[in-house]
């Protein structure tokens, strides 16, 4: 089926939305900085099919808490959807569409929550703020993923987050670092969101810490500094050398210095040059 849009997404998609919707892969994740239209892209991409008869969608955040928030995609979707044709049921957290297609809100604040939906079907499904999950409770939700055999109604998991959370390296790891044939990441900016006060958005990140900041600011998959920023196991085919003929040593330092009263970090690189001309980095 030929991806659309429906009269129940109130506004154009960015750039960057439209190319997530538009993906007719089975798994991707949008996101990056804040600021980038991530729940907007992910609630698009979920109301894409509701005109489809018995479609089913469901939109997750970690805690009810988190879904509740005002202005959090449970919130979005009122403004979208109150005034049309859709009928929202409170206590099961569903819209219901004419066509008899459902949009569902649930949470995963403990590990068992996933057997919630033991023997649930849908067609989407969409973590909000993924790196907010564990990777067992993504994968279990793709056990309810599926349709009638007849039915052209593409399967999606979709994801969108920004760096950082307990997830972060499993996200990095799956997406970005080693994502498999089919597997799609769409970066997004605060620069790709025209609907935003960019300006004055950017004013409130400059108040992060600076690892926080990296990650919101410009989506950058950086850890916090308690955390080993680089693991061995990314660096495949260097191995430790010991007791090597060192013929020439190097010191490079990057001093990141600014005009400011406060600079970023200063990296160093100690480098080793052999006998018979091999670079080693300490």
């Amino acid at each position: 089926m030929t991806p659309k849009l429906t009269q129940f997404i109130p506004h154009q998609p960015t750039a960057k939305q439209a190319a997530f919707l538009w993906l007719p892969n089975r798994e991707a994740l949008f996101g990056g900085a804040a600021g980038g239209g991530k729940s907007d892209a992910l609630l698009m991409a979920a109301l894409q099919y509701v005109d489809i008869p018995n479609y089913a969608a469901l939109l997750l955040r970690r805690t009810y808490a988190d879904l509740a928030l005002p202005g959090a995609i449970m919130d979005r979707a009122e403004q979208w959807l109150t005034g049309t044709n859709a009928r929202w049921n409170q206590q099961e957290k569903t819209w219901y569409f004419p066509s008899g297609s459902t949009l569902t809100f649930g949470y995963l604040q403990h590990e068992k929550d996933k057997y919630r939906y033991q023997s649930s079907e849908f067609q989407f499904i969409g973590f909000d703020e993924l790196t907010q999950f564990t990777e067992t409770m993504y994968t279990y939700l793709f056990s309810r993923l599926r349709r009638l055999e007849n039915s052209n109604v593409p399967l999606r998991m979709r994801g969108a987050t920004n760096p950082g959370g307990i997830g972060h390296a499993w996200v990095h790891e799956r997406f970005v670092v080693s994502a498999k044939t089919g597997r799609i990441f769409i970066p997004a900016k605060l620069a790709d969101n025209p609907y935003l006060d960019q300006a004055e958005y950017v004013r409130s990140l400059e108040e992060l810490d600076d690892i926080t900041k990296a990650q919101l600011l410009d989506g950058a998959w950086v850890t916090d500094p308690h955390n080993k920023p680089f693991k061995r196991e990314w660096w495949r085919g260097i191995n430790r050398c010991h007791n090597v003929n060192v013929t020439a040593r190097y010191i490079s330092w990057d001093t990141a210095l600014k005009d400011k009263e406060e600079n970023a970090y200063t990296a160093c690189v100690v480098g080793e040059v052999t006998s018979d001309y091999q670079l080693f980095i300490r």
